[in-house]
């Protein structure tokens, strides 16, 4: 059974349910209501009649018929009797006719003794049966009872009909929400569809260009949508990312392959002990160079596998101090300062962070021409410790700037890979720094170098 008819029984079966508890709590109250009805009436009349017959004095014998007269007339009240006190019927009003109102010894007893005298009648006459009050009454010195009593036939009529109106009005409520439902539901649940069919269509033909596209309210259902049109844009460029990265991989490494391949071809022939040795000097450095890069690929990867980094407690002025003194041996010409410098402390893997400010510095004395500065900086800025490193290179053109840090991407290509770069590096820098929840900026203009700022949270 689908959701969408699921939704909908559940959602009638609650309607009905609480309907029925409401019409039987509104049933309940209306026969309350109604027999409560009854019940004033009877008292109102027999107070009413016992203050007239109090107000006259009958003198013995009694003359009942004068007792007759004196009784209050009602439109309430079906049938009036007054009985002695052996039970023998003396007075009873014309709607009786030739019948008696049969009452139970218990009743007048329970009238003599102060009771309510309440009590239910079943007659042949009246199916619905008779609601009776019983009273007492002293006539001439003697005790008298006074019947009075009310058809339940309005009563019950009354009833009858609330019940029929009621389940009526339950069946159709109920078929009117089943339909509305139905309706309801299969629009509410229509994005679920059609994020079914765009699902489907990405599984059979691979085309995770398809979207759903909710245009309606963010409620959950279009939670849901857009949620999943995130998802799968970034499916989309992940898997063009991992394209792209192999196809990059696979260029990056054919090379150093072929010039290795093409190098043992010439060491299997007689060559010369210069030529030689050039081939395996090469050897060596295409080796050196695959090398370095399946290394950068394998921390990629780890970088990608999302493992928690190892936390500790990393005081960057210290490596400052220490990128700056293993670049002064690889500067040559160049000049490697400290510029702004605090003693900040961040949590960490101590390692990837020296991995990122060592790639950093690698980068800026690549791109650095001799005589030229490189500057690192570690400044505090809010909540923030900032790790600076400023060249005097080639600056980065604003078309290449918001490529710098996918892998393999290389701004002055020959010079990169001359220089023994496999333009993983920033990439390398990215990873580490997001993976410890900051963020790397970069600002340059061509010709005048560039400064890369590592924002790490204190």
């Amino acid at each position: 059974m689908s959701i969408r008819w699921r939704l909908t029984l559940w959602f009638a079966l609650i309607l009905c349910v609480i309907l029925i508890v409401s019409g039987a709590f509104f049933y309940v109250a209306l026969g309350r209501w109604l027999t409560a009805e009854v019940t004033s009436n009877l008292k109102v009349y027999s107070a009413r009649a016992l203050d007239a017959l109090a107000a006259e004095e009958f003198p013995q014998p009694i003359d009942y018929a004068v007792v007759q007269s004196a009784l209050p007339s009602s439109n309430d009240i079906d049938f009036v009797q007054l009985m002695d006190s052996n039970g023998d019927v003396v007075v009873k009003s014309e709607s009786l006719g030739e019948n008696e109102l049969p009452i139970a010894r218990e009743v007048m007893d329970d009238a003599l003794k102060g009771g309510p005298g309440y009590a239910t009648l079943t007659t042949d006459d009246d199916s619905a049966g008779l609601f009776i009050k019983v009273s007492t009454v002293t006539l001439g010195g003697e005790t008298h009872f006074l019947v009075v009593a009310q058809s339940l036939a309005a009563t019950t009529n009354a009833l009858g009909r609330a019940g029929f109106f009621l389940l009526v009005s339950i069946l159709v409520i109920l078929i009117l929400a089943l339909m509305s439902g139905v309706l309801l539901i299969r629009r509410a649940l229509s994005p679920v569809r059609r994020i079914t069919a765009t699902a489907q269509s990405i599984e059979s033909s691979s085309d995770l260009s398809r979207r759903v596209g909710y245009r309606g309210p963010r409620d959950e259902i279009g939670q849901l949508a857009n949620t999943f049109d995130h998802m799968i844009e970034r499916l989309e460029k992940a898997l063009q990312t991992q394209k792209n990265f192999i196809a990059d991989a696979s260029h990056e490494l054919r090379s150093p392959l072929t010039v290795i391949q093409g190098n043992l071809d010439l060491l299997k022939r007689n060559l010369r002990e210069e030529d030689r040795r050039e081939s395996l000097r090469a050897l060596e450095a295409e080796t050196s160079r695959m090398s370095k890069v399946v290394s950068d690929l394998l921390v990629l990867a780890e970088l990608d596998s999302g493992q928690p980094e190892r936390q500790d407690s990393v005081s960057l002025h210290e490596m400052l101090l220490d990128a700056q003194a293993r670049a002064r041996q690889l500067a040559g010409n160049r000049q490697v300062v400290v510029g702004r410098q605090e003693d900040l402390w961040v949590k960490g893997n101590a390692d990837k962070l020296e991995q990122v400010l060592s790639n950093l510095v690698d980068n800026a004395l690549k791109y650095t021409p001799d005589g030229g500065t490189i500057t690192l900086s570690l400044f505090q800025n809010g909540d923030w410790a900032c790790l600076a490193v400023a060249d005097a290179g080639i600056g980065i053109s604003a078309e290449d700037l918001p490529h710098i840090f996918d892998r393999f991407y290389r701004v002055d290509k020959a010079r990169s890979k001359a220089s023994g770069g496999t333009g993983l590096g920033l990439a390398i820098v990215k990873g580490i720094v997001e993976r410890h929840g900051g963020r790397v900026t970069v600002t340059s203009e061509p010709g005048k170098g560039s400064t890369f700022t590592v924002w790490l949270k204190l």
